[in-house]
């Protein structure tokens, strides 16, 4: 079982809101594909994927250019 911790954030105007959703949304998408190409190299090629080399394959994807748009 996964735990996960929510917060609560108050006090924010809505815009500002908005956006730290998005942005909270987009790195889990991200996240996501991460794991997915790992996966799908491990079932591949018998061996796992390193950090460095998924950060590669991972930089072409939607969500980090959305992400690192909103930085």
């Amino acid at each position: 079982m996964y735990l996960t911790q929510s917060n609560q954030v108050k006090g924010l105007p809505k815009g500002e809101y908005e956006a730290l959703r998005e942005m909270c949304r987009d790195a889990k998408n991200l996240y996501n594909v991460g794991l997915y190409s790992i996966r799908q190299h491990f079932l591949t090629e018998g061996r796992f994927l390193r950090d460095e080399s998924n950060d590669h394959a991972v930089k072409d994807n939607e969500n980090d250019t959305l992400l690192s748009f909103l930085l």
